[in-house]
């Protein structure tokens, strides 16, 4: 049986919930890099993809920044307070944005199920 998107859904919410705890518990400092996404997601025993999505949950709440070469670093505490200063409207893009990013996250997911599927027939 494979997994629904809401249970998926739930697993990178657990996956960024436990990641958040880790940094509020000083484990990885305000400005340090977290480990890698493959590392994440062998620790989670999931997808680099799901690792990914948890990162990016994380990256809503405000907890971490990406670079896009470097990886995902903690905030410090003036960008996590710039973070919460931004303005109604693009707020309300970017959560527009990211469940546009959601849905075609499940419609891929789909995607690649049905292939699956079919090879096995």
């Amino acid at each position: 049986m494979t997994p629904t998107a809401d249970a998926t859904r739930r697993v990178n919410e657990k996956i960024a919930d436990d990641l958040q705890k880790d940094i509020k518990a000083g484990k990885y400092e305000p400005g340090t890099k977290l480990p890698a996404v493959r590392t994440i997601a062998e620790r989670f025993g999931v997808a680099p993809g799901t690792a990914t999505k948890a990162l990016q949950l994380l990256v809503q709440r405000g907890t971490v920044r990406p670079d896009s070469t470097r990886g995902y670093f903690v905030c410090e505490p003036q960008e996590k307070q710039a973070a919460n200063e931004l303005s109604p409207e693009f707020t309300a893009i970017m959560q527009e944005i990211e469940a546009i990013r959601a849905h075609l996250t499940r419609l891929d997911d789909r995607l690649q199920q049905l292939e699956e599927a079919q090879r096995s027939d």
